[in-house]
Order: C-alpha cells, then sequence, then structure tokens
C-alpha cells in the first residue's frame, strides 16, 4: 500500500477540543481528493474497573451529538502532556470516585482512521477503593453503577450500551482476564 501524498492542507477549525483540517491529496493512482477532512482530537482512554466481585463500575450520560443517554465506562481525554496511564487513573476517579490498586494496559486502537487521527487507550482497573465523590466537570452529568458482566451482555443486545469503542474496549478487557485466568 502506497501513502497518499498530501499536497495541501488548511486548518479550519481550532480549539482545545478538536482541530478540523481539509487535505488536498494525491493517491498512488494520480487521482486527487479534495478536500478530505481530518479530525485531529487528542488521545482517549478507557478504563474497565473490576469490583471485588466481578461486576463492572460503568457511567451513564448524555451524549449530544447522538441525542441520547449512553451506558459506557467511565473515561476522557488525555490532557496535553499526560501519559494515557495516568489520564485513566484521572478520569476514574473523577468520574466515579474510586482508586485502583491495580492497572494493567488492555490495548490501544484507532479511533476511526479514515478521519480521526486519534486512538483510545484500554486499561484495566482491579484492587478498587471509593475514596471520594464524584469531582464532575462544569459540563459533566455522570451517573455512576455497576453490572456483572451478564447484565453488560445485556444492555449490549438491547442497545443501553451502545458506544462501539466501549463495546470492543468490554470484550477486549473480558479477553485479557481469560488470558490471566488461564496463564499457568
Amino acid at each position: 500500500m502506497k501513502a497518499w501524498k498530501k499536497l495541501d492542507s488548511t486548518r479550519l477549525v481550532t480549539n482545545p477540543w478538536m482541530n478540523l483540517r481539509s487535505d488536498r491529496c494525491e493517491l498512488a493512482n494520480g487521482s486527487i481528493i479534495e478536500p478530505y477532512f481530518v479530525i485531529e482530537e487528542p488521545e482517549w482512554v478507557h478504563v474497565v474497573p473490576v469490583l471485588d466481585d466481578g461486576r463492572m463500575v460503568l457511567v451513564t450520560q448524555y451524549r449530544h451529538a447522538a441525542e441520547t443517554t449512553c451506558v459506557e465506562f467511565p473515561g476522557g481525554i488525555v490532557d496535553a502532556g499526560e501519559n494515557p496511564a495516568d489520564a485513566a487513573s484521572r478520569e476514574l476517579l473523577e468520574e466515579t470516585g474510586f482508586h485502583a490498586r491495580d492497572w494493567q494496559p488492555v490495548a490501544s486502537f484507532y479511533v476511526n482512521p479514515a478521519r480521526q487521527t486519534n486512538r483510545v487507550h484500554v486499561f484495566l482497573a482491579t484492587g478498587l477503593t471509593r475514596i471520594a465523590e464524584q469531582a464532575l466537570d462544569d459540563t459533566e452529568d455522570v451517573l455512576c453503577s455497576d453490572a456483572s458482566v451478564d447484565e453488560i451482555k445485556a444492555m449490549i443486545a438491547d442497545g443501553r450500551f451502545s458506544q462501539g469503542l466501549h463495546v470492543a474496549s468490554f470484550y477486549l478487557a473480558l479477553q485479557k482476564q481469560k488470558a490471566q485466568r488461564d496463564r499457568p
């Protein structure tokens, strides 16, 4: 596969949440694509927090773009200069009040490499202790709850746990847990 050649790029939007640019690209066959819109966003984190009894901590919040309420895992943006593991710990504490004793990276994958530049970093958090109340941003309204693995699978099936990236994070975390149990 040959990479496209970027002939020109124009920044259309610049702000702390995302940048939007319009590229003019030449494909390997000589075809020109213009405009090709690219969304530059910070890296994201998802935390799959597992309580001692195996239930997973979830958050529920309104998602304006889709005009829907979603059940999902705690997570958010990796701040400038912050590493993903620190962001995961911060987001878990802010959204749920939980601190995790043990952290394991699960996976990092692109959000949508056709249009977006960022990745989501998934962490499995265990040894949970609630040490604080939620400390939400002014723009956040987050309900914290917990559910069993089977309950989350049912929520995926009926559309309540409906964000594709969170579904992927869930199944990757289950796979990680299984690999750990199966290890001699």
